[in-house]
């Protein structure tokens, strides 16, 4: 699976982007907030991607962060939002409104975005209203970048795993900046229990 790519930009429009990654061009769609920050064709560029692979096509779809890659996995996990669907939420604003606006249930904020009608929105507001404070809270989630998406995913398991265990994320969200992320997830999770324990 293709996870990351670095490279030049090759070729931009609308939604589609073309990275050069050591003469091989990949074809990305992105969304136009995500469009709007790169820079201009020549510049390096980095992504983490999503391969949304379907019977007839493969297609690849692009995120600068780990935050707004994460938020566009749990809008595809609703029934009824598809990959393109899920790229058409995140151009309505910043990943940390978009999840606002999900938690404080303001279905007429997502059902603004194309391909989404009122009863999808109000399916991705019961669905993820509470499941995304492990988002939320994670301190400098929207700044991390495909370079240093290994150690962030090392928080979410982290958080996965305590929250399996039945802490709540008020609970958890405490006692992440606490633990050492040099450690082993296995040896931050006893790290986290022990706090939590306090």
């Amino acid at each position: 699976m293709i996870a990351s790519l670095s490279g030049k930009i090759q070729y931009k429009n609308q939604h589609n982007l073309i990275v050069d990654v050591n003469g091989v061009g990949y074809s990305v769609l992105v969304n136009s907030i995500t469009l709007n920050s790169l820079g201009t064709i020549g510049d390096e560029v980095s992504l983490i991607t999503y391969l949304d692979v379907k019977e007839d096509s493969l297609i690849l779809f692009g995120f600068l962060d780990i935050l707004s890659f994460e938020l566009f996995k749990y809008l595809i996990s609703v029934n009824g939002v598809g990959a393109k669907s899920a790229l058409a939420l995140l151009d309505l604003d910043q990943p940390e409104a978009l999840m606002r606006a999900i938690q404080q249930e303001r279905v007429n904020v997502l059902n603004q975005a194309s391909g989404i009608g009122k009863k999808t929105a109000e399916r991705i507001v019961l669905e993820l209203r509470d499941k995304l404070g492990n988002l939320v809270y994670i301190e400098g989630a929207e700044n991390i970048s495909a370079n240093s998406a290994q150690e962030y995913q090392g928080t979410q398991d982290v958080w996965d795993a305590l929250e399996s265990l039945g802490y709540k994320s008020i609970q958890i969200q405490k006692i992440i900046p606490q633990l050492d992320s040099n450690l082993e997830v296995s040896e931050q999770i006893r790290q986290a229990l022990k706090l939590l324990q306090k």
